[in-house]
């Protein structure tokens, strides 16, 4: 087996490693908040206030538990696509694959700027 193929195979073990974390993490946030939001939201209001923006999550002030857990777990999951590429790149910048890094780096930089962060 080719280094580089070696290599590929570990990024992938990684990334699934670390996507079922993650997803396990996020899912439980959005779950304990959900039960949360629903058992403290009047069923007239239903259903219930939008995930708060990022710049807000981050600073966690005034924001009710329940609201913030879904909120996190919806960004977690959000962000496992940047993670994905970000070790690819690692990874073709260590095998001086060239190419492959500029264009990691071009949807890297993409998706850095799809990130809307109100405050």
């Amino acid at each position: 087996m080719s280094r580089q193929t070696e290599e590929s195979l570990q990024l992938e073990t990684l990334m699934r490693r670390i996507a079922a974390v993650v997803s396990f993490v996020a899912v439980g946030l959005m779950a304990v908040g959900f039960v949360d939001v629903a058992l403290s939201t009047p069923i007239h209001q239903f259903p219930g206030p939008a995930a708060i923006p990022i710049g807000r999550l981050i600073h966690g002030t005034g924001v009710a538990w329940g609201l913030w857990a879904m909120s996190a777990g919806i960004v977690l999951l959000a962000l496992l696509p940047l993670l994905r590429v970000l070790l690819a790149l690692i990874l073709f910048v260590k095998q001086r694959a060239w190419v492959n890094t500029m264009a990691g780096l071009v949807v890297f930089v993409e998706l850095l700027m799809s990130i809307h962060v109100e405050g």
